[in-house]
């Protein structure tokens, strides 16, 4: 059994640890350099409409991202066709993410491959792929691999996807979640303008109560007909009755002069009574008629608003509003009015409001105040005070 001895001064990894040394020490210098940094990374877009996609026009990998796009059709595609492994690779990664950046084409970039070993992947873990992504202007996502890989370019980029496919997913995601915000708010909208249109139908509804004045024209020729048709009536009872008489005065005078044959005196006396009765009834009848004609005049005269009207009386309103200002207080400068009279109307503009009182309509000008020293005198029904004396009549 023999032994040997070796003096070793240098060692060097070879295959798979030599690439997994460099990946460490690029790792730590990058991270070193602030480019891993939480503060650096950009958010993505909140409604994307163009994407650039670099990665090989004919992988797995680019038919499932561009499947999962396909899901939002408004949403453009910009293919930057790249080799993602071999030598050169990185070199056409890092200039395709350097040119969409620049070029002011997309909103965001998509670095994806699928699935591989180490080596499969090593363009991904490029200085140049690393500073292309670190300087690019718009938002980077990375989808290198499977979940449990991870690339330099996946520490770079502003979000790290476990695959291709969540890479794409990521951006249809931002988009839905967009779309459902707008929804949820259209439909917000919607609800809220329905409530206030529902309020403003009610409202319509119960100011439809208050547009007596609207009306006010009709309702006053209304008035106005029937009026016509009361003032008509004394003639037409007055004319009723002098019919009676005529015919009562005609049938007395028939009895009275009949022969002695169809009646003694004593019955035509009676006769002559019984008309003379019918008669005064029916004078009672005509003014009672009368009266009670007058009374129904005077209570229509009185709920006529234009009778109010032909008194002096007006009614105002604002604007576009029927109901009437009771209170100057409601009243805001700049506000428009209209004041119906009993002939015609007037428009206003309100410049401001005064606080003095208004005094009894129903007093006189000057009721209630007297000169000092003056009392009021006895008069006599000619309107003669005690000291007038008498006066001689012509």
């Amino acid at each position: 059994r023999g032994s040997l001895s070796l003096i070793v001064e240098e060692l060097q990894p070879e295959g798979v640890g030599e690439l997994q040394l460099a990946f460490e020490q690029l790792k730590a210098k990058l991270e070193a350099q602030g480019l891993f940094a939480a503060e650096r990374k950009r958010a993505l877009p909140v409604l994307p409409q163009r994407l650039g996609l670099v990665t090989s026009p004919s992988g797995a990998a680019v038919r499932d991202v561009l499947k999962v796009l396909s899901r939002w059709e408004h949403l453009a595609v910009l293919l930057a066709p790249v080799r993602v492994q071999g030598k050169g690779a990185e070199g056409e990664i890092a200039r395709a993410v350097a040119y969409l950046g620049r070029s002011g084409l997309v909103d965001v970039v998509l670095v994806v491959r699928g699935g591989g070993s180490l080596e499969d992947l090593w363009a991904f873990n490029e200085e140049v792929v690393a500073r292309a992504i670190a300087a690019c202007p718009v938002p980077v996502i990375s989808g290198v691999g499977h979940e449990v890989d991870f690339t330099i370019a996946d520490f770079v980029a502003d979000v790290r996807a476990a695959t291709p496919t969540q890479a794409a997913e990521i951006v249809v995601a931002a988009l839905e979640g967009q779309q459902r915000r707008v929804e949820s708010a259209r439909d917000g909208i919607a609800a809220a303008f329905q409530r206030k249109l529902e309020h403003a139908r009610l409202r319509l509804r119960g100011l439809e109560g208050a547009r007596g004045l609207a009306r006010l024209p009709s309702r006053l020729r209304e008035l106005e007909q029937k009026l016509q048709r009361l003032e008509a009536l004394p003639g037409l009872l007055r004319a009723v009755v002098a019919a009676r008489h005529r015919r009562a005065d005609a049938a007395g005078s028939r009895l009275y002069h009949w022969p002695v044959r169809f009646g003694a005196p004593r019955r035509r006396e009676l006769v002559a009574v019984r008309l003379a009765v019918a008669g005064e009834r029916l004078r009672s009848l005509l003014a009672r008629r009368t009266l009670e004609l007058g009374a129904r005049e005077r209570a229509l005269a009185a709920l006529s608003p234009r009778n109010v009207l032909e008194r002096g009386y007006s009614i105002t309103a604002r604007e576009g509003d029927p109901r009437p200002v009771k209170d100057a207080a409601a009243l805001n400068a700049g506000e428009r009015l209209i004041t119906t009279l009993a002939r015609g109307q007037l428009r206003s503009l309100v410049l401001g409001r005064s606080a003095g009182t208004q005094g009894s309509l129903f007093e006189e000008p000057g009721a209630g105040r007297r000169a000092p020293g003056t009392e009021p005198q006895a008069r006599d029904g000619r309107g003669r005070t005690p000291e007038d004396g008498e006066e001689s009549e012509a």
